[in-house]
Formats: C-alpha cells, structure tokens, sequence
C-alpha cells in the first residue's frame, strides 16, 4: 500500500516541483510582455499538482475535502491567467482591461465562492466520499451542473487562448512559429485526462490524473523557453509594428476583403470617409468612396475635407493568404495636393521663362544686333554688343531650363545599353564648332557600355565636357574622357572628365551638396545641377575633385551587364542629333523658337 501511495502522491508532488522550479527560471522575465501572466499560470498547475499530490494521502473525509479548495482555485485561475497571457503575448494587452475580461475575472471569483462554501450547499458537488484507488486517498462525488459550467469556463478560456497562440503561427510566419505553436499545443496533454474524469470516463472509481501530466505539458513550454527565446521574440512587438505602422504611416489605409468590405482602417482614412472607424467596419467601401476600385492598381481620388479640396494617388495592392488566395486588397491614399500645385506653378512659370520671355528676348537680340551695325559711335557700340552677348546669355539659359526638364523626366524615357565611346565622340565632334581652339582627348574602350537612358546620358556628358572647355585653359583649353579601374566593383563603371582650368568654385561645389540655393551663395548657371539631377535619374553618383592643376569630375553609372561590341549596342551607330543635346547651344533652334505673343 505504502508503496501505491507513494506512487501517486508523489508523481502527483513531483510534478508540482517541477512547475515551482521553471517558476524560478521564469521569474527574472516576469515584466516581459507575458510573463507576469505565463508566471502565474504554472503557479496554478504548481498549487493544483502539490495539493492534490498531499490530498492522496489524507483519508480523513472531511479534511480531504479541504484540499479540493485549493485544487478548484487553481482550476479556476489557471484559465484567467492563460488567456490573460495569450492577449498580452500576441499583442492584444488593451483587452486585458476590457468589461469582458472583468466580467471573466468576476465570474471566475464566483465559481471559487461556489466552491469555498460547497459544504454549506453542495451546488457543485455532493456525496463526496473516499474509495481509495491503488491505495491513494482517491475521491468520488456527484457532479452538479455547476461544476460542469465551471468546468467549461476553464476549458473555453484554455481554448481561447490557445487559438490565440495559433493564429500567431499563422499569421507571423517563421520567426515565432516554433515557440507560439509548442505553447499552443501543451495544454491538449492534462486537458485530455481532465475531460476524461468530468465525464467520469475510465477506472472505477474514476482517478483525476490531470497533474501527473504537467511534466509533458512543462516540456513544451521549457523547449519554447530556452530554446526558441520566448521572451525575446515576442509576437507583440510583430503586431503592435504591423498596427502602428498603419496607424503612423500618415497616409490613408484602408483593406477591404475578398466582398470589398472595409475590415480595417486607420485614423486618417477614418477622417477621408468622415466616418468613425466602428461605423465604417464591415459596410461596402463604396458607401464611402465611390470612386474607387479596390482592385483597380494606380488611380486618383479628389475630395474636399476641412473646406479645402485635396487629391490623393491611390495604390492598391492584392491581400493574399498562405496558398496565394486572394482574400482582399489594401487601398492606400497618398496626398498629392501639394505636388500638383506645386507642379502647376511650374509648369506655368516654364511656360513664361521659356516661351514669352524667351520670345521677347529674341527679339531684343535681333533689334540689338541691327542696332549695333547702324551706329558708328565706338562706346554706344560696345554697349550694345555688350547687352546683345548678355541676352544671348539669357536665352541659353532658358534652354538649359528645357535640359532641365528633361532630367526630371527621365523616368518617362527608355533605359538600356548605351556603348560610351561613339556617344562621347559625337559629342567631341559637334563641341568643336563652338570651341574650336578646345581639345577633348577620348581614352575609352570601344567595347564600354553603361545602362542608361540614351539621351539623358547625352545631357549629363554634354554638359560636363562643355564646362570643361569653357573654363579649362584660357587659350587651348583641354579635356579628357577616360574609363577607370572599377576594382572590385563589378556593376559600376567610372568614366572621369578632367580639365585643366581654374577649377569650379568652393560655393558652387556648396550649394550642390546642400541641395538648395541662398540670396548669398548661389552657383553661376544651370550646367552642375542638370549633372547632378541627371546622374541621379540615371541611377549613378557624381564626384567633383578640385585642384590646382584643374577639375576631376568622376560619374558612377550602372554597367550594361554584358561587354557589347559598338555595332551590336543599341544606338551605337547614331548620330548625337536625336538626343537634342545640341539644344545648349548659345542660340536656339529657329525651328523651336515659338512666335511672339503667342500665349
């Protein structure tokens, strides 16, 4: 007998030992998100396991049934504590203080009342009696309704919080899949026999072995502990960063399901519809933006909100699950009101520098040159001249405008391989009409191409070499185009431009740097900004190097990713006229110059 009573009661002990011990390892993450509630969990299953180890050997009837008090409590709790865990483990902690979390609590209290004064009532259980089993003081008494309902919330609430646990393996992928499912799947083992002996299924008298089978529900939770950092990766932090990245993003969210319903929307879109989120969720989404096609990619959305009218771009993007099915779409809302204002005054000021005033200074030009030929006073003349050369200026700048905007509308061009060498020798060729005493020496192998778009790369190198020649040595100035080691770099080829002139100035180098221009340090022309913003687009970098000996301009661009033989290079055998380099010549094309006065 000794012997079977040391059998159950003390596997029944052990395993509460076991539960107390993790509790020791637990207790330096107790304020780690979960740990406090994970804490007190295993503290129920080691306050259920020690009492019910210690009533196995109480024969005494009604000091036996004292010691099914503490076992209830736990019983009670354990489940509280559990789902209180999974909240705050997956990210849900604002439930934990919630009315039906408090109305859980309270009702759980209740049921331990119930039980505390079951003697005075018998409401959860009656007929309680000792039939030893295999020696052990084992009980068995009626099951009242009661005890079923309390039985129940326990088991919902273990449930609850399991799926909980679950759904964070679905949803949050590998990294915490292993530790979310093991503490997922742990209660099934003592939740198995639990069932078994509330419906009083098995031995005769039926024998509660719940506790003994902690140890295998503790083994999950210690793999899930030392060995896939529990309390390190926590499922919380993934969540709160996919809401908080909806709800800081500043944009208008909205995801509507496979029925384009809205199911989630955050403060900004809740603002767009002008509708509280609560309302909004779970109506069509076309109550509230008529507009919109959820599955109708890139669109533009007008609204007026706050008296102003704004204008959104609208993405979309399709909601798939784990087999690729689409479940719903993400609507995203990007305020562009600024943008198109913004673009629309440009566009009207371009439209004014480079059409009427260009006009009008044409036609000073020409009055000024007819002027310059009738007057035979030498000072009067060289005043004239003088304002003939600075308008000139002038209308070469509004081409460099037009350079300009070609740069930023790259994106709107082609991007290929582009062999190097016939592109800068054609620029070479037609620069030499305009400098004719400037040399520009080529060191580029023929076989060298880049990845870019043809004519933007056109702009970018014209531009480089000509202020190379204009600011290079005053009388034979000279420039050099040559192709660098890449060294390691295997995706990048550096072409370098180098001139023997004074050098750009300091200021100028400045303001590029800084990105934009002050009343006080300001550069010369347009040439170094449309480098800048053209080898951006191009999706390279620029490198200026200034010394006493002259100018080193260094230009990263992607390699075309194959060595191509000139003639087989896309546009190799061109001519430099297509591009429209040529357009930062001095004087423009007769053929662009618009008529006067037509705007």
């Amino acid at each position: 007998m000794l012997e079977s009573i040391s059998w159950l009661a003390a596997a029944s002990v052990l395993s509460g030992v076991v539960s107390a011990g993790f509790i020791w390892y637990l207790w330096p993450y107790r304020n780690r998100l979960g740990g406090r509630f994970f804490i007190a969990t295993i503290g129920c299953e080691a306050l259920w396991a020690l009492s019910y180890g210690v009533a196995l050997l109480v024969f005494d009837p009604a000091l036996r049934e004292v010691f099914e008090i503490p076992i209830w409590v736990a019983i009670n709790f354990i489940g509280v504590f559990f789902l209180a865990f999974a909240l705050e483990y997956t990210g849900r902690r604002k439930l934990l203080r919630s009315k039906t979390m408090a109305a859980v609590v309270g009702l759980q209290i209740l049921h331990t009342l119930v039980v505390v004064t079951n003697s005075l009532h018998h409401v959860a259980w009656s007929g309680y009696r000792i039939e030893p089993t295999f020696g052990a003081a084992t009980v068995v008494y009626a099951h009242q309704p009661w005890l079923f309902v309390n039985a129940a919330g326990f088991i919902l609430m273990i449930a609850v919080g399991s799926f909980l646990l679950a759904d964070t393996v679905f949803s949050y992928g590998p990294l915490y899949r292993s530790q979310a499912a093991a503490i997922a799947v742990s209660p099934v083992f003592p939740g198995l026999p639990f069932l078994l002996w509330l419906a009083e299924i098995g031995a005769s008298p039926p024998v509660n072995l719940t506790p003994l089978v902690f140890p295998v529900h503790l083994a999950f939770d210690m793999y899930a502990f030392f060995s896939r950092e529990m309390f390190d990766l926590v499922p919380a932090a993934r969540r709160t960063a996919d809401r908080a990245a909806i709800e800081n993003l500043g944009s208008p969210v909205v995801i509507v399901d496979s029925g384009h319903r809205i199911i989630e929307l955050n403060e900004e879109a809740a603002r767009l519809v002008d509708a509280t989120a609560t309302a909004a969720l779970g109506r069509p989404v076309s109550e509230y933006l008529p507009d919109v096609d959820p599955a109708g990619g890139k669109q533009t959305y007008s609204r007026r909100i706050d008296g102003r009218k704004r204008i959104y771009a609208v993405t979309t993007a399709p909601l798939t699950d784990a087999s690729e099915t689409r479940v719903g779409d993400t609507i995203v809302f990007q305020d562009i009101t600024d943008e198109r204002q913004r673009e629309q005054r440009l566009a009207v000021l371009n439209r004014v520098l480079r059409h009427n005033l260009r006009n009008d200074l044409n036609v000073v030009q020409g009055y000024l040159e007819i002027a310059a030929e009738r007057i035979d006073d030498p000072e009067l003349d060289r005043m004239i001249r003088t304002a003939s050369r600075n308008t000139a200026g002038v209308v070469a700048l509004g081409e460099k405008a037009r350079q300009i905007e070609g740069a930023m509308q790259a994106d709107t061009g082609d991007t290929g391989p582009v062999a190097l060498l016939p592109l800068v020798e054609s620029l070479r060729d037609e620069l030499r009409a305009s400098h004719p005493n400037g040399t520009v020496d080529v060191e580029i192998p023929s076989d060298t191409a880049v990845r870019a778009r043809r004519s933007l790369l056109e702009i970018v190198l014209e531009n480089v070499l000509e202020n190379a020649l204009e600011h290079g040595d005053s009388t034979t100035p000279t420039a050099t185009v040559r192709l660098l080691d890449p060294g390691a770099t295997e995706d990048v080829l550096t072409v370098e431009i180098r001139d023997d002139g004074p050098g750009i100035p300091e200021h100028e180098l400045a303001v590029l740097d800084d990105t934009e221009e002050t009343a006080l340090e300001h550069g010369s022309g347009l040439g170094l900004w449309i480098v800048k913003w053209g080898v951006d687009a191009l999706g390279g970098s620029v490198a200026f190097d200034v010394s006493e000996v002259g100018t080193s301009v260094r230009i990263d661009l992607p390699k075309a990713g194959a060595v191509f033989e000139a003639s087989e290079v896309p546009g190799a055998s061109e001519v430099h006229g297509a591009s429209g380099a040529s357009e930062a010549s001095d004087a423009p094309e007769a053929s662009d110059a618009p008529e006067p006065d037509h705007e």
